[in-house]
């Protein structure tokens, strides 16, 4: 792995260290971290075998930015959506530290024009069709693009989110987006929207 990669992981994981080591897990006690060098794997293969249109990147949920720094050090113009304040605050010290160019933003991957719910056997989306609700492209207020206008998606869903977040994805993606879908245990899968 080239070194300013490898430097980036070695860094996050003396972050999650320390982020365990200060007890900094029971206050956000349902974030899991991804395997850095398998993410980094995944995201190197779209990139160097030419699956994705083009250079826009999202991370849906992003917690420490990891996936989202190794996208900008790709090249892609790379954006994390984290709901936890603080998480994006260690983001953005990280990619700061690394001088990646990721940016960071602090809101719900739920976009705009669509809620979750939640059910027995997992969590659903649906599009927000309540009065004076406004139709057209998904997006997040804090981006310049529509979520149809980004060429690479990246989640690592919570057990029982999975399929929403396929959901999710094939509702707001272009034809031919992809989605990189980390779910543990040494497994990655790529998704291309239709």
């Amino acid at each position: 792995m080239p070194e300013p990669f490898a430097a980036l992981i070695n860094d996050a994981d003396q972050r999650w260290h320390t982020f365990w080591a200060q007890k900094l897990n029971k206050r956000y006690p349902r974030y899991v971290a991804s395997d850095p060098a398998q993410v980094y794997a995944a995201l190197k293969y779209v990139r160097y075998h030419g699956l994705a249109i083009g250079d826009r990147f999202v991370e849906w949920g992003s917690g420490f930015g990891v996936a989202t720094s190794l996208a900008a050090q790709l090249g892609y113009e790379a954006t994390g959506i984290e709901l936890e304040a603080g998480l994006v605050e260690i983001a953005e010290s990280l990619a700061h530290a690394h001088r990646t160019g990721a940016e960071f933003i602090h809101t719900s991957y739920i976009p705009e024009g669509y809620i979750s719910y939640e059910h027995i056997g997992g969590t659903d989306i649906v599009p927000d069709d309540s009065f004076g609700h406004q139709s057209g492209p998904a997006r997040y207020e804090e981006m310049d693009i529509g979520l149809d206008e980004v060429d690479v998606f990246f989640v690592y869903p919570w057990p029982g989110e999975q399929e929403m977040m396929l959901k999710l994805f094939e509702s707001v993606a272009s034809e031919d987006a992809i989605l990189i879908a980390y779910y543990g245990d040494q497994e990655i899968c790529i998704y291309r929207a239709q």
